[in-house]
């Protein structure tokens, strides 16, 4: 698995880094003004979502930055630490640390499609049912379909694996240092703890929404507004994250930031540092379907090119195991600065869900890429993306 980058929340978050400022120059005006005063009283807010996190993701709640109350958190952490058992902390959040219209208002939008014409109406009609069963505190229907929007919708969001059960090789997805939920720290820890199993069947009451247990029948004692409460704030989360994760550039200049913060992130992560090791990495890419880590491996336009539609067309061929064995050794043309190139032979093979099967040798090429260090980006090594020419070329004759 790839490792986490450093950092907390409070390093990379834009509202956080911008609170953070104004409460600096708060600090510096007169003692008495309304400013200084007020940055007094606000100085520990920006540290506030990774202090919750820290505190209370192990009891199943996580920072929400559209959904959840600052005060109530801040209260939740002086109870804390005020040695107030676990119990009376979960009701006091189950009460009042979520707004629940703004968590129905994006739910609808991102799962459902739309607010007033759903592109998924089912999945539309089945989030509205969620939501007034909690609201009636009708717990044992809420639980059990929120769980169930989540799951789908992670599956959505992912092209193919369900954030439960393939969260491990999903870890390139759950690296964002500007989302609150979509930050190492957050979600990704929490997903993993809800996602665990339990062996045999039991009626002891829960205090975690876990979903195995829960969906498949064995811990069915959970209809109680404290898990009912964590299972919709996990669905905010989720919410958060899918929107965070990938959005949708809304002008050139908007996608060449964003495909900048893209490729940053996945290269530093993960270091493709020689021809051998951008192919390495592609292989395992390819075999785990991470299509994040593929098209990043591959020598794209790093500013202009649409990389969510990248994605979408490498998990087109989600159905096809993708194998390459390097045959020769690599052969590099330069001197290791940007530009310089390299080539390989490799044995492809390419199999079909029908057992089918397609094995050729081809050459493929390596670049350190030029365009990247023009982008002011890590110069890497990357794959060409003829690779990609080849392997539907294969697919169209064979």
């Amino acid at each position: 698995m790839a490792p986490e980058r450093a950092g907390t929340l409070g390093d990379h978050n834009p509202t956080l880094a911008a609170l953070r400022q104004h409460i600096q120059l708060g600090e510096l005006m007169p003692p008495g003004s309304e400013p200084h005063r007020l940055a007094r009283e606000l100085g520990n807010l920006p540290t506030l979502p990774d202090r919750f996190n820290a505190a209370f993701i192990p009891s199943g709640w996580v920072f929400v930055e559209f959904a959840c109350s600052v005060e109530i958190a801040e209260r939740a952490l002086q109870l804390k630490a005020a040695g107030t058992c676990d119990d009376q902390i979960d009701r006091n959040l189950a009460g009042g640390f979520l707004g629940l219209e703004p968590i129905r208002c994006q739910a609808l939008k991102l799962l459902g499609g739309g607010l007033v014409e759903p592109r998924f109406p089912v999945r539309a009609e089945v989030t509205e049912r969620a939501f007034k069963a909690y609201e009636a505190g009708d717990y044992l229907v809420a639980v059990p379909l929120m769980l169930m929007l989540i799951d789908g919708f992670g599956v959505s969001a992912t092209g193919t694996k369900s954030i439960f059960s393939d969260l491990e090789k999903l870890d390139e997805m759950f690296q964002s240092t500007e989302s609150m939920a979509g930050h190492p720290s957050a979600l990704k820890a929490l997903l993993a703890q809800l996602g665990r199993s339990k062996r045999g069947y039991s009626e002891e009451v829960l205090t975690l929404p876990l979903r195995n247990g829960i969906l498949h029948g064995t811990r069915l004692n959970y209809a109680n507004e404290v898990v009912a409460a964590k299972t919709l704030n996990l669905l905010a989360a989720v919410i958060e994250w899918a929107r965070d994760i990938a959005p949708e550039p809304k002008s050139e200049t908007a996608r060449r930031e964003w495909n900048e913060r893209f490729l940053r992130a996945n290269l530093e992560r993960l270091k493709p540092e020689s021809p051998e090791r951008a192919l390495d990495l592609l292989v395992a890419a390819l075999a785990e379907q991470r299509a994040s880590d593929i098209v990043s491996l591959i020598d794209y336009l790093p500013l202009l090119t649409n990389f969510p539609e990248k994605m979408a067309e490498w998990r087109e061929l989600h159905d096809l195991a993708i194998v390459i064995e390097p045959l020769s050794a690599w052969e590099t043309f330069g001197d290791g600065r940007p530009g310089t190139t390299a080539r390989c032979q490799v044995r492809l093979t390419l199999s079909r869900a029908d057992g089918s099967r397609i094995v050729t040798e081809a050459r493929i090429f390596a670049e350190r890429s030029v365009a990247l260090a023009e982008a002011g980006l890590p110069s890497s090594w990357q794959i060409s993306l003829t690779l990609l020419g080849l392997i539907r070329a294969l697919l169209r004759d064979g």
